[in-house]
């Protein structure tokens, strides 16, 4: 009589068991949601981090950002502490990018914040002429009183408003402006009565970074509670840890080790002086235009739609608008680089060209656009080209210009505001070509 073999497991019990597993899974699946939620909501409300740690979580979106006292919701951003006592600090990021510290790194004096937390002594209702930009329009290579506003000041004797910090893009200038003219009270000592507003557009970031960095910030306040579901922030802490382990991406300054690989861009010396005589460290970010296939269409119309925006609030406050667009330290200099200087076969050396030529080819975009948008623009390039002097423009330390580079900024800009000139981008000099 054959003998019958029984199933591995009875039915009841296999269900029984697949049952437990589901629940298992299910209430994981829940204490993960759960966790997201307290990482995001709760922790940043802890102060278990250093500032550094605590600015990176928030960078990398790990944090609420509304749980930060100094986010506004209007810029989709952050403003400085305002009442701020005036401190130093250092032009020299380049250099720290690859873990070099400099024990006399060139200093700046950054003075004190108003109430709206930027670099000002008076309110924007005090002010003739109101300054728009982000790290290049406070000084961050040169400190406050020689920062580009502020040489502007003092060539033409006009009160500026300077709303600017690190970080600012496009979408920010425009929100910014919105803030202070159309949206403030009209008898307010935030409102800008003034006739002219002049936007500072660095072709580095405002075209690239900090436009993605505002774009994700809009998508995640669309996303809701969902974002807990998605267990979105787990994934951007792992990303966080991820990167700071490698000294990659934004999490570069907690590497557990300070020594970065140059890949050529430091040592880079020119053919005629610099500033302190040092040779430049092309700072880390410039790898990010070896190609640009991140911008496309969509990044376009982004950024069409914001000159378009500006225009508007011009018209409707009845004041001239004025962009003034700043080239990178690598457009200018490159025909100044001393390349048999240069390791051969170095990444900087290989893709230098092709970087330059993807930064220029950028300029002259936002130049056309500028133009189509019927906005009068200043494109500094040609002239910082033409200058004799050109490499003592920006510090060979870091990514900013200095106190040289930003009075050649003030003077053009007081000199084309004066003459009545509108550099229309229509027909600009064509952009440098390695």
């Amino acid at each position: 009589m054959p003998v019958r073999r029984s199933p591995p497991f009875p039915s009841g019990r296999r269900a029984r068991r697949l049952a437990r597993l589901g629940l298992f899974a299910a209430m994981l699946y829940l204490a993960l949601v759960g966790l997201d939620a307290f990482v995001y909501r709760t922790l940043p409300r802890l102060d278990r981090f250093s500032p550094e740690h605590r600015e990176l979580l928030y960078s990398y979106g790990v944090y609420d950002p509304a749980t930060n006292p100094l986010y506004r919701p209007w810029l989709h951003g952050y403003v400085n502490e305002p009442g701020l006592p005036p401190h130093r600090g250092t032009a020299d990021d380049a250099y720290r990018a690859y873990g070099m510290f400099l024990a006399d790194a060139p200093a700046v004096d950054v003075s004190g914040t108003d109430a709206l937390g930027w670099w000002n002594a008076r309110l924007p209702g005090q002010a003739d002429v109101l300054f728009l930009g982000d790290s290049f329009c406070y000084g961050a290579g040169s400190g406050t009183a020689r920062s580009i506003p502020a040489l502007y000041e003092n060539a033409t004797g006009q009160a500026v408003y300077a709303a600017c910090k690190n970080g600012y893009g496009l979408p920010q200038y425009r929100d910014i402006l919105r803030r202070l003219t159309v949206e403030a009270p009209p008898d307010g000592p935030e409102r800008f009565r003034g006739r002219t507003v002049v936007v500072l557009i660095y072709v580095g970031n405002d075209l690239a970074a900090d436009l993605f960095v505002y774009r994700d910030r809009l998508r995640e306040e669309g996303l809701g509670p969902w974002r807990h579901w998605r267990l979105t922030t787990l994934r951007r802490l792992a990303r966080y840890l991820r990167d700071a382990a490698r000294g990659s991406g934004q999490a570069l300054a907690a590497a557990p080790t300070p020594a970065v690989d140059t890949r050529g861009a430091y040592p880079v010396p020119l053919t005629e002086p610099t500033e302190n005589g040092l040779p430049f460290a092309f700072h880390p970010f410039y790898r990010g235009f070896i190609d640009t296939d991140w911008f496309g269409p969509a990044e376009a119309d982004d950024i069409r739609r914001v000159l378009a925006d500006l225009r508007d609030l011009a018209e409707k406050g009845s004041f001239r608008l004025y962009a003034v667009v700043l080239p990178t330290a690598l457009q200018v200099l490159y025909p100044r680089i001393d390349f048999a200087a240069v390791p051969r076969r170095s990444e900087f050396a290989r893709k230098a060209a092709d970087m330059t030529r993807n930064l220029n080819a950028l300029t002259a975009r936002l130049l056309v656009m500028l133009d189509e948008a019927g906005i009068a623009g200043l494109d500094m390039e040609p002239r910082f080209m033409d200058a004799p002097d050109a490499g003592r423009y920006y510090w060979p330390t870091d990514t900013h210009l200095t106190s040289r580079g930003n009075a050649a900024v003030a003077r053009a800009l007081a000199d084309a505001l004066a003459s009545g000139e509108n550099e229309s981008p229509t027909h600009p000099a064509a952009p440098a070509t390695p």
